[in-house]
Order: structure tokens, then sequence, then C-alpha cells
């Protein structure tokens, strides 16, 4: 028997294109859970043909340790996916938010925006966060 919440999640994540991550906060709010865990239980029990390795959390990084999570990361590289120096994506680059039409017709919710706009340096030279 399979979980129609999975099932949904499901078809968001075969939706992700390849070269492109969203996160499992995102993933939640388009379903509509406020618990982010069941993405991650989804993602856990997926089958063979969800592309698992696009959903990562949202500060940019891979949650999985071992070699799951080195397996996830070389998978996105495959793809094109670039991490910086500590292991984050950018989300102005990478990451993926459906149109809200197709999400609206499909009965999902629009999300809040996955990355803020990219700020300028200020003028001590720091650069601001995106989140």
């Amino acid at each position: 028997m399979t979980n129609p919440l999975f099932e949904k999640i499901y078809a968001l994540a075969r939706a992700i294109p390849h070269g492109k991550v969203t996160t499992y906060g995102q993933l939640g709010a388009m379903v509509g859970l406020s618990d982010m865990r069941s993405v991650g239980d989804a993602m856990n029990a997926c089958p063979d043909d969800v592309p698992w390795q696009r959903v990562i959390n949202s500060r940019g990084t891979i949650s999985l340790g071992g070699a799951t999570g080195s397996k996830q990361r070389a998978l996105l590289e495959e793809e094109g996916v670039v991490f910086d120096e500590n292991g984050r994506v950018d989300f102005a680059d990478v990451g993926w938010t459906p149109d809200a039409k197709w999400l609206e017709a499909n009965g999902y919710k629009q999300p809040p925006p996955l990355a803020k706009e990219k700020k300028e340096k200020r003028d001590d030279g720091e650069q601001l966060s995106l989140f």
C-alpha cells in the first residue's frame, strides 16, 4: 500500500530538473507539512525513479553522512551542481521552485522563496549572508 503523502512528495522530487536542488523544507511547504521529518522519511523510503540526491537541507548542504552522503554529493556533482569550500550550494544558482501555476494545477502550495537575493558587499568588505 502506498502512502498518499509520500506519493505527492515523490511527484515533486521527480519534477526537480537535472542539475537543480531543493530542500526538505521546500518540499514540505509545497505539500502543506509543518514537520519536515516526513519529507526525510519519504526520501529515505523512495523508489528508484525518485532523484533523492536533489533534496538537501536548508543550509545548502548534504545532511547525510558517510558513504550515502558522499554518493549524494558525487551524483549532484555529476549533474553539474557546484559546492563551495564549506560544502554548500548556491541556491541562487541551482535552487529549484516550480512555477506557481504548475503548483496550483497539481494541488501544491507556493513555498517561501528558496534563496534571498544576493546582497552587495558591505563597505567593510564583508559579504552579507543569504540566510
